[in-house]
């Protein structure tokens, strides 16, 4: 709210704000807390000093209005002690709330500032922020003329940038930052780099143990022993893997009795890396493996009773998803 802002773009930050909820039909971001899954949302006005408008309570039937108005005399918006404000109501909206304690943490950020360096501390914890907690979005409210800032690109979390008032833009973007893994969890982000959990979450065994018992290790915990539908998810499950002190990992491929290969998870894409004369013959040997001692990870068909380290994977936490 300082004077970069300007009227025009703060009334459109507070219709964009509104539009995140409902367009009057359709609700969209649910705050209703009795609700299966919803969102809370709060609201900051920051010039030089933050104003809390909604900690955490807004709901459909609000408004921002005349809640924010342009300070006079203030130039530029503090960017870093908005974030801190931001920060500071996050923790607290999930003190003594143990259900909300892997809800995600968005940072929302309509601006039209000037952002100004940063120490070396802030840009430390904001990375931490982006890392490990949540996502940051910017949205700069460029007047004519103006152009995008480096800086505020940088604030932003990777792909989380943008330049217009499109509320389809925003909630897309909540979309893509509430697809998330839990800390326990190695993401993957498949095609979608922006996503970073958009192909799954995963964890891996080292653990030397036979195939059915992983595969029911994997299912009692809601996930599958992993499937490989590519070389990019191969390399990353290997580099998963690569803590373990043997030279072979299950992968969720199993021969049927009918002696049709097929995925745990059920996927069917004909996608194989078998290594030379694999899959073996035998016919004890119906149960897919990885070799990590040779560059290409190539699949062999091995004894299921043999132990070997696993990997299972998960569908990633975001909308109508609580076991994740």
């Amino acid at each position: 709210t300082s004077e970069a802002m300007g009227e025009e773009a703060l009334g459109k930050a507070g219709r964009l704000t509104v539009s995140f909820l409902t367009d009057g039909i359709t609700d969209f971001l649910n705050t209703d807390t009795d609700a299966t899954f919803y969102s809370r949302v709060g609201v900051i006005a920051m010039s030089d000093t933050a104003t809390t408008l909604y900690n955490l309570n807004m709901t459909k039937y609000d408004t921002i209005g005349s809640k924010a108005a342009i300070r006079e005399g203030v130039a530029n918006m503090d960017f870093v002690s908005g974030f801190f404000a931001a920060r500071q109501m996050l923790a607290a909206g999930k003190e003594g709330n143990p259900e909300r304690a892997s809800a995600r943490e968005v940072i929302y950020y309509m601006t039209d500032t000037k952002i100004q360096l940063f120490s070396d501390d802030d840009v430390t914890k904001m990375d931490q922020f982006k890392e490990y907690l949540g996502v940051i979005i910017v949205n700069d409210f460029l007047k004519e003329g103006e152009t995008q800032s480096p800086l505020s690109k940088n604030v932003a979390s990777e792909g989380f940038y943008f330049a217009n008032d499109d509320y389809m833009t925003g909630l897309q973007s909540f979309c893509k930052a509430n697809c998330f893994c839990l800390p326990s969890k190695t993401a993957y982000a498949g095609g979608d780099t922006i996503v970073k959990a958009a192909g799954g979450c995963y964890t891996g065994s080292s653990k030397l143990t036979p195939y059915k018992t992983a595969k029911t290790i994997c299912y009692d915990l809601g996930g599958d022993l992993v499937s490989v539908h590519d070389n990019q998810k191969g390399a990353f499950l290997g580099q998963l893997m690569s803590g373990t002190k043997s030279d072979y990992f299950w992968i969720g491929y199993e021969k049927s009795k009918s002696d049709e290969w097929y995925w745990e998870d059920g996927s069917t894409d004909p996608y194989t890396n078998w290594g030379v004369n694999e899959p073996s013959p035998a016919p004890i040997a119906k149960c897919a493996y990885v070799d990590t001692t040779k560059r290409t990870l190539p699949w062999g068909a091995g004894n299921c009773n043999t132990g070997f380290p696993y990997a299972c994977q998960f569908a990633p936490c975001q909308v109508g998803n609580r076991d994740c």
